[in-house]
Formats: structure tokens, sequence, C-alpha cells
């Protein structure tokens, strides 16, 4: 289980105010991308309707100014345009009523990558900010996919290095259905596939620095309400071993 890596708060900035979003209050926040514009997608998971509030923190002396707000069923997703966000520092999250502040994450920020020019849907933060992955990200060509069908997604990473890349899946902590890879496909990395575990790796002819695609598919389960499903698995990072890796799915009915 790689449960310690997800546990909030997720890092610091320099004077030592925690970022990322407690995983154990029930609500998962994925930023997603399109043609360099961002969209927030969230998961209410607490069993009950909720609110969240999304404000411009100033610093802990002042109180959060309040930005978007944004109802959300029991069980369901919601996904927003978060432009409004642009150009803030740090964005506070907390349920409307009195809830509990449930964390603070850096304001969308407009990424270098290339590949983000398109039409397609682009993740390159896990969610509730963590599992930072520098240089792997995932595309796809809708934000939602059908439920009750057979999808795919793109995974890229620019990660060259011999041995193990990523595996799928992994176990865990956030509470959210587990999608997992059905089979995958790269014309310049290796897959192995037991049907249990699927692993990503370099070949001999693999060239370092260089964006690898991998195209994922799934089995997509027959949903009643939009719903977040959650790939998840690790990748492997040289300096440091390995590294978590979670994305937010999207299925509607």
């Amino acid at each position: 289980m790689l449960g310690g890596a997800l546990m909030a708060p997720l890092y610091a900035v320099a004077d030592r105010i925690p970022l990322g979003l407690d995983i154990n209050r029930g609500i998962f926040v994925q930023e997603i991308w399109q043609a360099r514009k961002p969209r927030l997608c969230v998961a209410n998971r607490t069993g009950k309707d909720q609110t969240l509030l999304v404000s411009r923190w100033r610093s802990r002396a002042h109180p959060a100014e309040p930005l978007l707000q944004w109802p959300i069923e029991a069980g369901s997703t919601v996904c927003h345009k978060a432009g409004k966000l642009a150009g803030e520092a740090l964005i506070e999250y907390r349920l409307a009523d009195g809830g509990a502040a449930l964390g603070l994450l850096h304001a969308p920020g407009a990424p270098a990558t290339e590949t983000l020019e398109g039409s397609g849907f682009a993740s390159l933060m896990g969610i509730n900010g963590t599992c930072p992955t520098p240089g792997t990200w995932t595309e796809q060509a809708s934000l939602w996919i059908k439920g009750g069908q057979v999808a795919s997604l793109d995974l890229l990473t620019t990660v060259g290095a011999d041995g193990a890349l990523l595996e799928f899946p992994v176990d865990t902590r956030l509470d959210l259905p587990l999608l997992k890879p059905r089979s995958a496909e790269s014309s310049s990395l290796l897959i192995e596939h037991d049907g249990t575990r699927l692993a990503i790796k370099s070949r001999p002819d693999t060239v370092a620095a260089t964006v690898h695609r991998v195209r994922l598919e799934f089995d997509v389960p027959e949903v009643k309400q939009p719903t977040m499903y959650l790939l998840s698995g690790r990748q492997r990072i040289l300096q440091t071993g390995w590294q978590c890796f979670v994305r937010g799915i999207l299925v509607e009915p």
C-alpha cells in the first residue's frame, strides 16, 4: 500500500504552510486542462449533499475570500471551469454550513506541456494535489467517459531510464472506486500484463528524455450518476524510488 504517500498535508511552501487536501474528508478534486484552460472536477463521497466553497487564501491572519461555490449531490461528481482562479496564489477548499477546511492548493497555473494546445483533455496532477509525477500525464479525447463500454486514455511519460517505469494497479487510501486497465500498448515501451498486474518498462532501444505514449484500455462500469473512478499505480523515480501515481477518471451514465 502507498497510503503513507497520500496522507495530507502533502508538502509545504517556504513559510511552512501545508498544501494538499485532506483525503479523509470524502471530497476529491481533480484538475483537468483543455486548450490551456483549467477545470476542477469534484467527487462527493461524504454520504450527503455538500456545497464546496473555493476561496482566495491570503494569509493565516485574514479570512478567505469566496470566489466559487459548487453544490454536489451525495455520491456524484461535478466539473466546473476554473479560469476565475487564474492569477491567484493559494486557494482554500471548504465545505459550506460550517464545514471544516479541506486544505490549500496552488491555484491552477498554465502548464508548459505543449500537448495541451490541442482540443483534448489532460491531467498533470494527482487527486487533491497528491502524488506529483513531473513529466508524466494523461490525455483523453473527452472529459467524460460513457459508462458500460470499453474506453481508453493515453498515458504519456518522459521517463526513459532502464527498468520498470510504471505499474498498475496499486492500493491506496483514496475512497474512490478503482478502474483497472485491462490492456495497454505502446510503440516505444515494453508492456507486461499477467491479467492482474500491468507493468510498463523501458526497452533496450528506449530513448531517454523522449515523450513515450501508452494507450490504456478499460472496461468501464455502468453508473447511475456522474462518478469519479480512480486510476492508481506507481511510477519509478530514479532519485527517490517509487512514487504513487493517481488520477481521477470521470464516468457518466
